[in-house]
């Protein structure tokens, strides 16, 4: 169970800040941003070397893993440092971490998508489910893979 000063609580929370409202599709960004940081192993200081390539459908709720995203990598497109790229197929973000050379390849578990869309359809909240996201583990969430 997550405790409000956890780590990834307080990522989420702050991303909460910055999209306006709270929700499963952004708590996914989040958890993409601190997959391939911790991946990529960024330090301080190294998150301006960082580069993402997110696609994803440009429609609500999908586009909200874009802020969470931001939030946590300080990739934004005001920066130039993510570049958001319209898909219907499945979502994927690309990491890239300039010298070293390392890159990383993210895809959301295609099951997940439509379990959210399912739940939302029965009245789930948006907040029940973003908790819910947050407490998956990686392995059920995403399929990684280097590029």
């Amino acid at each position: 169970m997550l405790k409000e000063n956890d780590t990834l609580v307080l990522k989420i929370r702050n991303a909460e800040k910055l999209h306006g409202h709270l929700g499963p599709f952004l708590v996914i960004g989040v958890r993409m941003g601190i997959l391939a940081k911790r991946i990529l192993n960024t330090n301080v200081g190294e998150s301006n070397k960082l580069r993402v390539t997110a696609r994803l459908p440009l429609l609500t709720p999908f586009s909200c893993i874009i802020d969470g995203i931001q939030a946590t990598t300080q990739c934004t497109v005001g920066n130039q440092k993510l570049r958001v790229e319209d898909s219907q197929a499945q979502i994927t973000v690309y990491f890239k971490l300039q010298n070293p050379d390392k890159a990383l390849k993210v895809h959301v578990n295609p099951k997940i998508i439509d379990e959210l869309k399912n739940r939302y359809s029965t009245g789930a909240s948006n907040e029940e489910l973003a908790w819910e996201v947050a407490s998956m583990p990686e392995s059920l969430l995403f399929t990684i893979g280097k590029q």
